[in-house]
């Protein structure tokens, strides 16, 4: 029987380390992971100061803090989306140590400014939750249909920008690469709406190809609600852009060049006047006579990991077929994938550059 305590209890130490050094490496709690326990409680009271208006997010906040949110409305993938399992186990972490584990710790300044000035816009009315996009027979065919929704950001009349994460279809790096972008635009006067939408297995789909091609169909029905309630939010999708980050950029690609299966022009829908795949421009696109107008502005590493710098080969029929005016697309060395806003890399300014690249073509 000592044998077999002691056997137990080195058993019982490992997998304590076991789970420790897994929520060290990728700051992902393993009992959740397997089904047992959920999302960390977070009182109502945590949220809000003493006038009742809600207080700073800041680094150590667990990740639950976000998701819970009470701008998100319940929809707890919001702020980072990934399979429910996952969720959940990465909720008890702190958001500095979620960070980290993923590489990102750079991008959190700007992470934690953009998700506070989203919770001022929305106790003063300036941004609201979209969680309409998808018809009721649609959620009733497929529950995570819901998870297609938007925080929107009332700007100048006029002046609409749609912000896609990036992810790899199997996330939603919304945090990093859709809030502070948002935060950006409408700083400038843009209304803007950051779509989270629906990936992988919850569109039903395990092949990375169909993955992607689901998405792109979230994306029309994006554009199809903004189009069908221009005057309520007061934009014009005659004269508007899309902002598309890594997949999110194959996702923009996708929808806006002709040579694609769910393109605008196939399901008549108003194409960008400007797109922005930023490392994310499909390295196969071909453009075609029915892209003429449609202006481009991509960033991309050479050696990007994920490949979004062999779009290089692709420019010359790019800008054959675009103009020369119509493509900035550079590709640099040194750059890696995922910088987002451009906060310590060699491309601090990307987003500058990008904005007078649009108005340019607005005019």
């Amino acid at each position: 029987m000592k044998i077999l305590a002691m056997i137990m209890l080195v058993l019982l130490i490992l997998a304590v380390g076991f789970v420790g050094y897994v929520y060290k490496k990728n700051a992902m709690f393993l009992p959740a992971l397997f089904g047992i326990g959920g999302f960390p409680n977070i009182k109502k009271k945590d949220y809000y100061q003493a006038d009742g208006t809600f207080r700073k997010a800041e680094k150590d906040d667990k990740m639950a803090f976000f998701m819970q949110h009470p701008v998100f409305g319940g929809y707890k993938h919001m702020f980072f989306n990934v399979e429910d399992n996952v969720l959940k186990a990465i909720a008890p972490a702190k958001y500095a140590d979620f960070l980290k584990a993923q590489g990102r710790s750079d991008q959190m300044e700007n992470a934690l400014e953009a998700f506070n000035y989203l919770t001022r816009l929305v106790e003063s009315g300036e941004a609201q939750l979209i969680s309409d996009i998808n018809s009721k027979e649609m959620i009733e065919q497929n529950p995570y249909q819901s998870h297609l929704t938007g925080m929107f950001y009332k700007g100048k009349q006029g002046k609409p920008a749609v912000v896609v994460p990036g992810g790899g279809f199997i996330s939603n790096v919304t945090d990093c690469e859709g809030y502070p972008v948002a935060m950006k635009l409408h700083k400038l006067g843009y209304s803007v709406l950051v779509i989270s939408y629906p990936i992988g297995k919850q569109l039903g789909e395990t092949e990375h190809e169909k993955q992607g091609q689901a998405a792109v169909r979230e994306l029309v029905q994006v554009i199809r609600y903004l189009k069908e309630h221009e005057q309520e939010l007061s934009v014009d999708m005659d004269d508007y852009a899309i902002f598309g980050f890594s997949a999110g950029g194959m996702i923009t690609t996708a929808y806006s060049f002709a040579n694609y299966e769910d393109c605008c022009h196939k399901v008549k829908l108003p194409r960008p006047k400007v797109i922005f795949p930023m490392y994310g421009l499909d390295w196969n696109v071909k453009a075609l006579e029915q892209d003429k107008g449609l202006a481009v502005f991509s960033i991309a590493g050479r050696e990007d990991e994920y490949g979004f710098g062999n779009v290089e080969k692709r420019l010359p029929q790019l800008k054959s077929v675009l103009g020369e005016d119509n493509v900035s697309v550079r590709i640099y060395d040194n750059l890696g994938h995922g910088f987002g806003i451009g906060s310590n890399t060699i491309v601090p300014h990307w987003f500058e550059e990008a904005v007078e690249f649009w108005e340019a073509h607005r005019k």
